[in-house]
């Protein structure tokens, strides 16, 4: 793949704007959420969540990279991923931990914050000894997403599984041109997301 190209992808599905498009495939394919929470409150959800967990850490990347604490914004480099991982997970912890304590949030939302939660814990402890790829993992986790609501049997999501699978792809190609990951941290990645999304959201257990 062209390098132009394959930074393009990566750009594009970079995992800021995965998480924003997994919170409208949530809010707008999972009929309870969609249908069952005012609009208001939809957009107070995904503002709080996108804002925290994607906002904030990548103005810490770009104020770390000023300061000269990693070596690069793309964090190629294994140990330049720590603090950033880090500092999501805590951010992760604080927005659910947060919205669990209204009665009003709805499970599923919980669930899937749950599953956030876990994939960048399990990113983070891996990436102490092995390089792995968040990029994959994300969109591990937004195939999940849409596995877990086609299982769920509201509607037909398989062309648009097909569709993220085949984006999936597509963006391990452009890291492998890149020369960011060895397949084998891709791979990771990918099934990394994909699990901890999937079974998470198909667990069958209520919130005290």
């Amino acid at each position: 793949m062209n390098s132009f190209i394959a930074k393009a992808v990566s750009v594009i599905w970079h995992p800021v704007f995965v998480n924003l498009l997994c919170l409208y495939v949530l809010f707008t394919f999972y009929p309870p959420l969609s249908y069952g929470v005012p609009f208001k409150l939809q957009l107070f959800y995904v503002a709080f969540i996108f804002i925290a967990t994607s906002i904030v850490p990548l103005f810490l990347v770009l104020i770390m990279k000023a300061m000269g604490t990693i070596s690069a914004i793309t964090m190629e480099r294994q140990e330049d991923r720590k603090y950033p991982y880090l500092f999501t997970l805590s951010l992760y912890i604080f927005v659910y931990y947060n919205l669990m304590q209204s009665p009003l949030t709805p499970t599923y939302l919980l669930k899937y914050l749950l599953a956030c939660t876990g994939i960048v814990a399990a990113v983070f402890l891996i990436n102490s000894f092995n390089k792995i790829s968040i990029h994959l993992a994300t969109m591990g986790a937004l195939c999940g997403l849409l596995a877990a609501l086609a299982y769920k049997g509201y509607a037909d999501y398989r062309i648009l599984l097909a569709l993220a699978i085949l984006a999936s792809g597509y963006v391990a190609s452009a890291r492998l041109s890149l020369k960011a990951h060895l397949p084998n941290q891709l791979y990771l990645g990918f099934l990394l997301g994909f699990i901890f999304m999937f079974f998470i959201l198909n667990l069958n257990f209520k919130f005290a």
